[in-house]
């Protein structure tokens, strides 16, 4: 289907202007430059209750003025306005239905197992394709036709979509990508033979599919290609998942790590980004005291060391007896090393079977590492005073830290935390993306850590 223009389209609501109610994409050729048919592109959107920005998600979508465009709604039965609003769109949908599902990986995948197109992307129901961002994607991907996947940058909008900040991205590398998930879903484009190779995405996540599907691509040696232009608006919002419910994420970034170690040796630098980002998992988990439980979810099933208990557990309430403490003492930090020695040992049995690799030595620079990281954990958690007097203490009685970058995280986000005049500059500054890579070096992200 070639996209309707602005005329084909419903008048937007009362009061809605600009981008996707007043403006449309100019209407791309019907051949590219080369002569080439235009590859069709499938959109899915799942759904669920999102009736107050679903229409713009649609629009979006349906304005972007590309020649091939097959777009799928795969709603899960919606209560509210939702179904009301796909109706009055539905002639220039390829296919919708409301009905009980999965959850939203569930619902992506079955949109995506009815797609024929040869670039596929998901867009949620409160997210916005900026103009043109199909055509951008199709060119990238005649340009590098064996790429599995195109994403470029985002901004984060607010409920009225209000432009909050722009978020950049950065080129593909796949040590970074273990450390942090800088990939903005919103704004990915994926080959269709490239995740259908892998099988979908694994209905096993429900927050973190996508950096699942990442990994999965990047480490098989796919190409990955960053396009640094703005393609998509993240809407934060109350109900927002992203915003709402981001303790439920940590569980899932254990099960991305696990999954990885479980189905492959990535080698030695990896290998102890994933065992870090492991233990940041089980930590915060744990710590944040939320109800989501950390399982094994291999065909080995749930995994226990005789006693009831997960391979992590024993160890892993040694480091949060001290981590959780109220106040420190000098003695306290070498006990917590000791306590993290076990910790890599316990991971160092569990997926490579005891064997140290001899690159890390007898005391790993691991363990160093994890001290330097743990009080922006609790930083993390808004332990703003116990998360001080561990820094402290543990710099103390180990200044060598300092020459770890991973120890000059902490103050910088401590000073993003707590000094509001800070937080105003780095948000005028945010949209540089030299400053990105600058605090990327520094500061880390609220997810990566290593």
């Amino acid at each position: 289907m070639r996209c309707p223009t602005l005329t084909d389209l419903p008048p937007p609501p009362k009061g809605k202007t600009g981008w996707p109610w007043t403006r449309e994409t100019p209407r791309v050729p019907e051949s590219m430059p080369d002569g080439k048919p235009w590859p069709r592109i499938s959109i899915v959107t799942p759904s669920y209750n999102q009736g107050q920005f679903i229409e713009e998600t649609i629009r979006s979508v349906l304005l972007q003025g590309y020649p091939d465009l097959e777009y799928i709604i795969i709603d899960g039965g919606s209560t509210d306005e939702s179904v009301e609003i796909i109706r009055k769109y539905e002639r220039w949908i390829t296919f919708w239905t409301s009905e009980p599902d999965g959850g939203q990986t569930n619902a992506i995948n079955k949109g995506f197992k009815r797609s024929t197109g040869e670039i596929v992307a998901w867009l949620n129901s409160d997210d916005v394709y900026t103009a043109g961002a199909l055509c951008t994607a199709a060119k990238a991907f005649a340009e590098q036709p064996n790429s599995a996947v195109i994403y470029g940058d985002m901004a984060y909008v607010d409920a009225g979509t209000t432009i909050l900040s722009h978020i950049g991205s950065r080129k593909f590398d796949l040590e970074e990508l273990y450390r942090r998930n800088y990939i903005r879903q919103p704004a990915s484009f994926i080959s269709a033979d490239a995740i259908k190779k892998i099988g979908f995405l694994d209905e096993r996540f429900h927050y973190a599919m996508d950096y699942d599907l990442w990994i999965c691509l990047g480490q098989e040696g796919n190409v990955m290609q960053y396009i640094p232009r703005t393609l998509a608006w993240f809407r934060l919002h109350g109900s927002s998942k992203s915003v709402s419910q981001q303790e439920a994420f940590w569980p899932e970034i254990f099960l991305v790590f696990d999954k990885v170690l479980t189905c492959r040796t990535p080698g030695a630098p990896l290998t102890e980004i994933a065992y870090s980002r492991i233990l940041q998992s089980l930590l915060i988990n744990h710590l944040s005291q939320q109800p989501h439980k950390i399982v094994r979810c291999t065909s080995k099933g749930m995994l226990d060391d005789g006693d009831g208990e997960m391979f992590y557990q024993k160890p892993l309430q040694e480091v949060l007896r001290f981590v959780d403490k109220d106040h420190f003492h000098a003695g306290d930090s070498y006990l917590l090393m000791e306590a993290l020695h076990e910790i890599y040992k316990t991971l160092e049995n569990e997926y490579n079977m005891g064997k140290i690799s001899p690159s890390i030595g007898s005391k790993p620079r691991w363990v160093y590492i994890q001290l330097a990281l743990l009080p922006g954990y609790l930083l993390l958690l808004g332990e703003r005073t116990k998360s001080v007097g561990l820094y402290k203490t543990i710099l103390y009685m180990h200044p060598f830290l300092l020459k770890y970058p991973q120890t000059y995280r902490f103050p910088g986000r401590y000073v993003m935390k707590t000094n509001p005049m800070f937080k105003k500059i780095l948000k005028n500054l945010r949209s540089s993306r030299v400053f990105y890579g600058i605090r990327s070096i520094f500061f880390g992200s609220a997810i990566g850590s290593y």
